[in-house]
């Protein structure tokens, strides 16, 4: 019964890209998935299915296919808003909240996977992933249910048909799937909607994990905190006074222990705001009040 009445709101997106051999070869043809939230045709789906197209279509459960419209996009939370037009209402499906599911609970991924039918894989939360208040920052939603190539952008759906989370990653194997939880496109998706463009906040600091030797030298147990490494000149971090060598406790009282967990929570907020940082200097603690600049186009790994 679950499955009769959400595969109708699941999609596939088809999407026809640039021209290969500067465009004297076939188009680049690529595949994912969606689903429509709201009756009058708007759908969500990852931005990296959607990036580069030329031209998108939908074919919905029926088979029946429909040109779609590039909404907005965001390529920090990998989130896509299409529009399209039909004679007919469009079945959706329900958001529910997505800080409410635990491990264990039961999970449902519908998708498109390798292009194909539609198709339903039935597991667990394996991780309940996270989201912060007034920020766009995120822990994946992880579960064994199963994702593939060509389902990017489908559903993770709760017993009860709910979308609790956004398929956007998967394992090579296809064992594990990786959602962004719905909470946070809830959050976004008015302002995208209404045709604002979010700017994502940026340090301008290289950072590396805090190794054994480094915590025994510096008298930190249990190991914790991120070690900058080096500090951009002219950006944020510089700008607020951290300095090569500090190690980062905590962004905005969330303790930190990789490069990786501070970009995730400096990246889901906003340019311009101010954030809270707690910082070990020779063995003092400070606090320091960071305003927070634009992330550029381009970076280099371990840079956030």
């Amino acid at each position: 019964q679950l499955a009769n009445k959400s595969r109708p709101a699941i999609v596939q997106i088809r999407v026809t890209g640039e021209s290969t051999k500067g465009g004297q070869g076939q188009p680049q043809m690529s595949r994912g998935s969606g689903f429509f939230i709201d009756p009058q045709g708007y759908l969500l789906t990852a931005q990296h299915v959607i990036d580069k197209a030329k031209t998108l279509e939908v074919r919905l459960a029926d088979g029946e296919r429909l040109p779609a419209q590039l909404v907005a996009s965001d390529s920090q939370i990998d989130l896509a808003i299409l529009k399209v037009q039909s004679a007919k209402e469009l079945p959706v499906l329900s958001l529910t909240d997505s800080e409410t599911i635990r491990v264990g609970d039961l999970a449902l991924v519908f998708g498109y996977p390798f292009g194909r039918e539609s198709s339903m894989n039935l597991g667990i939360i394996s991780r309940a992933g996270r989201t912060y208040p007034n920020s766009a920052s995120f822990d994946y939603i992880q579960t064994d249910a199963g994702a593939y190539s060509g389902g990017s952008g489908g559903p993770l759906l709760n017993s009860k048909g709910h979308v609790i989370g956004m398929i956007t990653m998967a394992s090579e194997r296809g064992n594990m799937g990786f959602a962004t939880p719905i909470n946070v496109i809830k959050r976004v998706f008015p302002r995208l909607v209404n045709g604002e463009k979010l700017a994502w906040g940026w340090l301008g600091v290289q950072m590396s994990d805090m190794s054994l030797e480094q915590a025994r030298a510096l008298g930190i147990h249990p190991v914790k905190g991120v070690v900058v490494n080096s500090v951009s000149p002219g950006q944020s971090a510089a700008l607020a006074g951290i300095q090569k060598q500090d190690i980062i406790l905590s962004v905005n009282d969330n303790h930190v222990d990789s490069p990786r967990e501070v970009t995730r929570l400096v990246g889901g907020i906003e340019a311009g705001r101010v954030i809270r940082m707690t910082i070990l200097r020779r063995g003092k603690t400070l606090q320091l009040s960071v305003p927070l600049g634009t992330k550029p186009d381009t970076t280099k790994a371990r840079e956030g």
